[in-house]
């Protein structure tokens, strides 16, 4: 490991887990101005038709993690959600737009392509139980923009390799 890094590391530490506690400290009832002040502004904001909001918040080393908080049009905090985990992940499916699978699981790590089967590859690195490493992809249709598949991945954290 880099010099660089080891001196580095015990500031990150603290950093990454003060980002965790600030959206523990959020609960329902409190203010968007109280969201921002904990965790600064979202990523990424979808209004919704009733007039409420979800803001997005990529997070972790890597993009581990990603929180959607929902607003309700008083602008109050309904709910908070890690969305990169099994259970979110559970509700891909087959035929999904684009756009249903962003709004569930918040942007992709990154964004590829395959000419030879005509999809477009979006991937995401979460954590399976909290200490798994994972990579999850989803295929699309390119033409269509339909989910086509998804498929996840252990990584060796030794070699970072799939498993």
């Amino acid at each position: 490991m880099s010099t660089i890094f080891l001196r580095a590391l015990p500031l990150l530490i603290p950093a990454l887990a003060a980002g965790c506690a600030g959206f523990s400290a959020i609960n329902p009832g409190a203010s968007a101005r109280q969201v921002e002040t904990l965790v600064g502004p979202p990523a990424s904001v979808w209004k919704n038709a009733d007039g409420s909001e979800v803001w997005e918040y990529p997070r972790g080393p890597l993009g581990v993690e990603t929180y959607m908080v929902t607003l309700g049009s008083d602008h109050a905090v309904r709910e908070v959600r890690q969305v990169l985990s099994d259970e979110t992940i559970s509700k891909l499916h087959v035929g999904m737009s684009r756009d249903e699978v962003r709004r569930l699981l918040g942007a992709p790590r990154d964004i590829g392509f395959s000419d030879s089967s005509d999809e477009e590859i979006w991937s995401w690195r979460y954590r399976d139980w909290g200490v798994r490493n994972m990579e999850l992809y989803a295929q699309f249709d390119r033409r269509t923009g339909a989910l086509k598949k998804v498929t996840r991945f252990q990584v060796d954290t030794s070699d970072g390799k799939r498993k």
